[in-house]
């Protein structure tokens, strides 16, 4: 079940390259939905691929060991050519892009983010390549075509729960119990400003509850404020901390491997974040670039995402987990309020925190 409202989507089921790195000529065109990627295409691809030899990906999806296992995944489908990975949160790599950008360097290949909005910023740039991938079908059709003109898809969906420690607290209910004055000096967060799925989380938090009920009290409680999704995760294994808002992937990873944490989906909703991906435009090897986000919706990386606790995209691969998002109830940010959203709650946040 998926909460409607003014800032909610609702959320279903999960020739050869030319000389110089230009692209193969079937897929330099604008593609039209209803002619993707084919398995012709895909060969040509991977051979003209083969001839640039490498491609520079940059992502703020997963962790660095699960991003690590999914280029092993397609270099083992595509031998012969080498992915240089820079694995940072999603902030931070856009503010990177965007300098290089602006300097007219041009370095990366392949682009994931956890905050749709950037996509929208590169977009009116003019420094997005568009792409359809052969298996989009083969996702929910929620998410399929994430952007109307397909200058970037879905590359990840994330789940932003409440993660804590079993042994030293009870399951949380609600988003409202980090507000618990008990909960003082228990929390750990990370930051807005360094990461799109707490950014996705502070803007949801603020559209359902306001700033001054949510997070003035929130900042009573002293949590440690960290940069990534993920150091709520690091700060509850290690003891340093007790609960406070993370991502499911990692912390059911660490749960999977014997340590004192578990995941708890509130009733007031679970923030559901759409992560894309894109093809630069200007990519320096564009033919592998392609096959590399093509390879996104193959039904390898989808099985390694769910053997690293992520979410397949793909429909016909289940989760390690069991878990379904059509079961469960999620609060979408729409695209339109992130592009202010984020903006916004970074200097609230900053302002609040001191951080």
């Amino acid at each position: 079940m998926t909460t409607r409202g003014t800032f909610v989507r609702s959320a279903a089921a999960l020739g050869a390259g030319l000389a110089g790195g230009t692209p193969v000529t079937a897929l330099a065109a604008t593609p039209r939905r209803k002619n993707q990627v084919t398995d012709a295409d895909v060969s040509k691809l991977y051979d003209a691929a083969k001839r640039e030899g490498k491609l520079v990906w940059w992502t703020g999806h997963y962790t660095q060991g699960a991003a690590e296992k999914c280029a092993g995944a397609f270099k083992a489908k595509y031998p012969g050519i080498e992915i240089e990975l820079l694995r940072q949160t999603g902030q931070v790599l856009f503010q990177r892009l965007t300098q290089d950008l602006k300097s007219n360097v041009h370095q990366v290949d392949v682009f994931a983010s956890t905050d749709e909005a950037h996509m929208t910023i590169l977009k009116k740039q003019n420094a997005l390549a568009q792409f359809v991938p052969g298996d989009i079908d083969k996702i929910p059709k929620e998410f399929q075509h994430l952007d109307p003109d397909d200058t970037y898809q879905l590359g990840d969906i994330a789940l932003m729960c409440i993660n804590y420690n079993p042994k030293k607290i009870p399951a949380p209910r609600k988003w409202g119990d980090l507000l618990d004055p008990r909960m003082k000096d228990l929390l750990s967060t990370g930051h807005p400003g360094f990461s799109g799925y707490v950014g996705n989380w502070v803007v949801a938090m603020t559209d359902k509850y306001g700033w001054d009920n949510y997070f003035k009290p929130f900042a009573k409680n002293n949590p440690k404020i960290g940069r990534s999704v993920f150091d709520c995760t690091t700060d509850i294994v290690s003891g340093e901390r007790v609960v406070g808002p993370g991502a499911d992937s990692l912390a059911l990873e660490r749960k999977a491997g014997g340590n004192a944490i578990a995941v708890a989906f509130p009733e007031d909703d679970t923030i559901l974040v759409t992560a894309p991906v894109t093809v630069l435009k200007e990519a320096p090897h564009p033919n592998a670039a392609r096959l590399f986000m093509n390879f996104y919706y193959s039904h390898e990386y989808s099985m390694t995402a769910a053997s690293t606790f992520n979410l397949p995209l793909r429909l016909d691969v289940p989760s390690t987990t069991g878990i379904r998002i059509d079961r469960m109830k999620t609060y979408h940010v729409k695209i339109e309020r992130l592009l202010n959203g984020i903006p916004e709650v970074i200097a609230k946040w900053r302002e609040t925190f001191n951080v």
